[in-house]
């Protein structure tokens, strides 16, 4: 996969309207901090002279006078984020956007187009140069990490070999993680381990006990080099809704209304659950959590509903009044697509409203997406022939 990186994104806009902004040190105003301005953020020669976001304006000017303050334009740069996106979409129909100026896209597959990775990262890089005259820098890798890290080492594009990236990724230093919680980088420190080759030798029970259980075996195949995510659709939106209720009164769990209240949910949106996770916590402050199974996101939403109280039920075992429910559902249908797909399956993500308003005519029938069960069909075909 391809790790692209556009370096300060807002600053390569603003000199791209004026300029004689280039090759100055620059900085953008702070837009909520009126009474008293201070920078919001600084290029590379703004810092290098000793300045940060969050100094006072007054300061910042005295200390450097030839400082050149803009006003801030996020619907400019978020608009220029989207062009990112959509541009991409013609080499690649996967990918992920990340912080400003950051992608994250799958090559694998389409060499019959642009030709070997390599070839097509350079091909991408230029013609982004072409077209808007951005600077970019990209890294190849089979690891996602590894690829990020190494477009972070600004260089045209940086390639990571197939088994080398443990041993690229071992200097890194762990504040390179943007994913990695500060209380837990601090525990980190004071332990000793500050980069990756820290990390890459200890067990995963070990470091269970260091951080949450749930998030070691990601920080392991990240500090490893091992993590392979599957991207989604660079046209799919990445879309996900927080839905919390606070009971008050508290409630115990047989008197909380579940299945109708997280059927509600599941009817309120058009689109189909691709993640779905419920946490509660009882008047004492404990946590719970419960993510629901692929399996169960294929379940019409009235069964839908029906697992999620049953979960709930299953796991309020303490006995003690719950005051406050959260369900956290990621939309879309989430299904990887191949540069080389067959043309029925293309208008797949446009049936969306269509499954939706079918699931409200029949709550207790499943409906599927067709290439879901096709794959089942195809699935049943193989198990006979065996």
């Amino acid at each position: 996969m391809l790790a692209m990186w556009v370096p300060e994104l807002p600053f390569q806009l603003a000199c791209a309207r004026d300029a004689a902004l280039k090759d100055r040190p620059l900085a953008f105003l702070n837009p909520e901090s009126p009474r008293s301005p201070v920078l919001w953020f600084a290029n590379r020669r703004a810092k290098a002279e000793g300045l940060a976001p969050g100094d006072p304006l007054d300061l910042a000017l005295r200390r450097l006078p030839q400082l050149r303050v803009l006003d801030p334009e996020p619907q400019t740069w978020w608009e220029a984020q989207a062009f990112f996106g959509d541009f991409l979409q013609h080499w690649t129909p996967q990918g992920m956007l990340g912080r400003m100026g950051e992608a994250l896209v799958e090559l694998s597959g389409t060499g019959r187009l642009f030709g070997p990775p390599q070839d097509a990262a350079a091909r991408i890089q230029r013609e982004l140069d072409e077209r808007v005259g951005w600077q970019s820098h990209g890294g190849l890798s089979l690891s996602a990490t590894a690829a990020q890290m190494a477009a972070r080492l600004e260089h045209r594009i940086q390639q990571v070999a197939e088994g080398a990236e443990a041993s690229f990724l071992a200097p890194q230093p762990l504040a390179r993680l943007p994913d990695l919680a500060p209380r837990i980088r601090s525990r980190f420190h004071r332990l000793g381990l500050r980069t990756f080759q820290d990390l890459q030798p200890m067990p995963l029970p070990m470091l269970c006990e260091l951080m949450p259980e749930r998030q070691a075996p990601k920080l392991l195949a990240q500090v490893r080099g091992e993590d392979r995510p599957h991207l989604p659709l660079l046209t799919e939106p990445i879309g996900s809704t927080r839905t919390p209720w606070r009971l008050d009164p508290p409630r115990l769990p047989e008197e909380v209304t579940m299945a109708s209240w997280s059927l509600h949910r599941l009817w309120s949106d058009a689109r189909s659950p691709r993640k779905l996770a419920l946490r509660w916590w009882d008047v004492d402050g404990e946590p719970h959590h419960w993510k629901a199974e692929p399996e169960h996101l294929l379940q019409p939403p009235l069964d839908l509903a029906r697992t999620v109280e049953q979960a709930f039920r299953h796991g309020a075992t303490r006995r003690l009044l719950v005051r406050q429910v959260e369900l956290r559902i990621h939309w879309g249908l989430g299904r990887p697509r191949a540069l080389f797909q067959d043309p029925r399956s293309q208008k797949v993500e446009s049936l969306e409203p269509a499954l939706a308003r079918l699931r409200k005519r029949y709550p207790g029938h499943p409906v599927r997406a067709g290439w879901d069960l096709a794959a089942e069909h195809l699935e049943t075909v193989y198990a006979k022939s065996s």
